[in-house]
């Protein structure tokens, strides 16, 4: 499967959410919205995926893998949704490593993020509770988060990609180096950060050492420990890390302001 149809006007989220009055981050009931557009939820186990939706018609059923993380949960239900937005009348199965990873390379699935990243956190209400928070540090992820009900890895990309924050990055490592990485969209494409982490990084020493705890400010260090360039000696950034169970460390960079001009 990889088409991707254009979404029906009374299924975008943006209609969505004005059809059913929603004004508040609170009020976003992912499961009411479902049932909104004939979908029910049904929570089971499921073999080799961790949410799938199977539909006929204008009915549909999502199911999910019971016991995880609520807000995990929330986005899997959502990414759905966008399946049912966008593949109407296909049975759709995603495993955890299609859900929230914003791929670069599968367009369905980023479709289907993207989708429920505009459900769960619309631009104006998401843009609105950032500008609450003058610094992109965990402690601002933590309170964007929790007034969206959203897990902090998927807040923080959608934090990046708001154009509030537009000097910051977030980077994502596990043990065998860079995974996957998000810049502010102004950043210059030269700022690309180094594959593996630096030994006088934070990161490095949450990462690899299990008695580590995640650092409570932000901490400044030379730009040329994450970045390879000619200009990263001139510069020093901030880093701030957190650990995220079965993805590894993601660390927040905030670039000095020159670095972006």
């Amino acid at each position: 499967m990889t088409r991707i149809d254009p979404i029906p006007t009374n299924l975008s989220p943006d209609f969505l959410l004005r059809s059913l009055g929603i004004t508040e981050p609170r009020d976003i009931d992912v499961e009411a919205i479902a049932y909104y557009v004939g979908v029910r939820i049904k929570r089971r186990c499921l073999k080799c995926c961790e949410a799938m939706i199977t539909g006929r018609g204008n009915k549909g059923i999502i199911s999910v893998v019971p016991g995880g993380m609520p807000q995990r949960e929330r986005f899997s239900i959502a990414h759905e949704l966008g399946h049912w937005a966008f593949h109407r009348g296909v049975t759709v199965a995603c495993r955890s490593t299609d859900i929230g990873k914003f791929s670069k390379t599968n367009q369905v699935e980023r479709a289907a993020d993207q989708y429920a990243a505009d459900l769960l956190m619309p631009w104006p209400l998401f843009k609105a509770e950032c500008r609450e928070h003058r610094r992109l540090d965990l402690k601002a992820l933590k309170a964007v988060s929790a007034a969206f009900n959203t897990s902090q890895t998927a807040t923080l990309i959608r934090m990046i990609d708001s154009d509030v924050y537009p000097t910051g990055i977030m980077i994502c490592h596990g043990i065998g180096g860079r995974k996957w990485h998000q810049s502010a969209r102004g950043i210059p494409g030269y700022w690309f950060p180094k594959a593996d982490l630096h030994s006088e990084s934070f990161a490095f020493d949450l990462l690899h050492n299990p008695d580590s705890r995640d650092e409570g400010f932000p901490r400044k260090i030379d730009a040329d420990a994450w970045f390879d360039n000619w200009a990263a000696g001139q510069y020093q950034i901030t880093e701030q890390s957190f650990r995220v169970p079965g993805e590894g460390v993601i660390t927040i960079l905030n670039l000095d302001p020159k670095m972006v001009r």
